[in-house]
């Protein structure tokens, strides 16, 4: 195992501690009845406030999959996606073919564009039988029950599998006409994957819905669309193997190969024959984007994929291996209730302290630097360019969090006298994002750097 590294940083005197204490009740005094924890690199704890009370930390619970994943499958880890067949193509054909998954977060369908194109530059064109979709590297169900429903119908709400393209998405796109007249309708990846009905009329504004049957993946379209450019709305599929699996029929077909209609779930053969192989991008590639989007997508990925550390893919087993990484390194686990990656569900539960004291932990582990980098720069970039920070500009590296009823931000600051600090703000009130709270965040922050 990696040593751990070694991080020095000034000794915080009584009088610094005290002073620092003092600005922060000040800077913090909106702030009375959010958790609040800042932790030095040593562990100690430099100022608290409802520490250990378990809060509702909506995205910000990203960085606890990041660590976990950084941890468990390594920064140069790369997920792959092949396609396999029973044995080698004979006179252009293969048997079945097997679109095999291990959980890539970020595989496109343009990924899979390669891999169709790849069998038709090895000579196939034609497929017997089955086309055999392998999502059996991760369990458990798509939709994550503890989400709310009104968000099922969003891209940032898409379904978790072994086998997931386009992060859990079709794109439709709407082309305006000439007023009064129905837009055109373009869908990607095209094929017959997806079925599109209805309307939409182009006109003065946008009074849209785009509409999925529950159970498959037929769309409906209504209302009007805005004259002037094109707009583009990503909507969740289900059933993310077979749609994965009806896709690349459809590349296929469109290159020439013949293919059945069938397609089954079911389990590659150990010793097939690879005809295309495609790896991710390193992890610490996919935690960057993951926290400075805060793509939710990546977050379910990931969870279940350390999952299967503890022998079972699912959001449940993921938790585990999260509690096992904090135990390990005695963070306090106050209230913690883990049950997604991405903190969507409003019945996720951390408090403060938790995240602070596993940030300063991480500062001598291996995996500091890859996590720091894939921290957005507060008031610069990611989801937290719009926090304005004077003396703290350029100097915090943050994961923000948001749903209804919390504004949180977690994250480190590089101080003027004693190096980099851990800190944790979780807000859970009716009005989370006013001004004062919002102040009282970027104030604090800024009395941080100055220490």
């Amino acid at each position: 195992m990696p040593r751990a590294l070694v991080v020095r940083t000034p000794t915080w005197s009584t009088a610094d501690l005290r002073a620092l204490r003092d600005r922060l009740a000040t800077t913090a005094a909106p702030l009375a009845d959010a958790g609040i924890a800042i932790v030095a690199a040593d562990g100690t704890l430099l100022f608290g406030r409802h520490e250990r009370r378990a809060y509702v930390p909506a995205s910000t619970l990203k960085t606890l999959v990041a660590a976990a994943s950084l941890e468990t499958l390594g920064p140069t880890f790369r997920f792959p996606t092949s396609l396999v067949s029973l044995a080698p193509p004979r006179d252009g054909a293969v048997d079945e073919l097997y679109l095999v998954g291990s959980g890539d977060p970020s595989l496109t369908s343009d990924d899979l564009r390669g891999g169709a194109g790849a069998l038709v530059r090895a000579g196939i064109t034609r497929i017997i039988g089955r086309t055999v979709v392998d999502a059996s590297a991760f369990a458990g169900r798509e939709i994550n029950p503890d989400w709310e429903s009104d968000d099922l119908q969003y891209g940032y709400a898409a379904g978790t599998s072994a086998l997931s393209l386009d992060e859990g998405t079709v794109a439709i796109t709407l082309q305006p006409s000439s007023p009064g007249l129905p837009a055109r309708v373009k869908v990607e990846p095209g094929g017959d994957a997806v079925s599109v009905h209805g309307r939409a009329i182009t006109g003065y504004g946008t009074s849209l819905t785009i509409e999925r049957d529950p159970l498959r993946n037929d769309f409906t379209i209504d209302g009007r669309i805005n004259v002037g450019a094109e707009q583009t709305f990503y909507r969740p599929v289900v059933g993310l193997p077979r749609y994965a699996g009806a896709v690349l029929q459809s590349m296929l077909r469109l290159r020439g190969v013949e293919t059945g209609i069938d397609i089954e779930a079911g389990v590659a053969p150990l010793a097939g024959h690879r005809l295309w192989l495609h790896r991710s991008a390193p992890l610490r590639e996919l935690i960057a984007r993951m926290l400075v989007t805060s793509d939710n997508h990546y977050a379910e990925q990931l969870l279940r994929a350390i999952g299967a550390e503890r022998g079972r893919a699912t959001e449940a087993s993921g938790a585990l291996v999260e509690r096992a990484m904090l135990a390990r390194d005695a963070v306090d686990t106050s209230g913690l209730r883990v049950v997604d990656g991405s903190g969507l569900a409003p019945t996720n539960r951390v408090a403060p302290l938790t995240f602070a004291a596993l940030l300063a932990r991480v500062q001598s582990e291996p995996i500091a630097s890859d996590l720091l980098r894939g921290l957005p720069r507060a008031g610069i970039e990611g989801t937290v360019r719009y926090r304005r920070l004077v003396k703290a500009l350029g100097r915090v590296r943050a994961k923000s969090g948001h749903i209804g009823g919390v504004n949180a931000l977690v994250g480190y600051v590089s101080t003027d006298h004693h190096g980099r600090v851990a800190f944790a703000v979780l807000v859970n009130a009716v009005d989370p994002d006013s001004e004062a709270i919002e102040n009282g965040i970027d104030r604090t922050l800024d009395a941080l750097a100055a220490s």
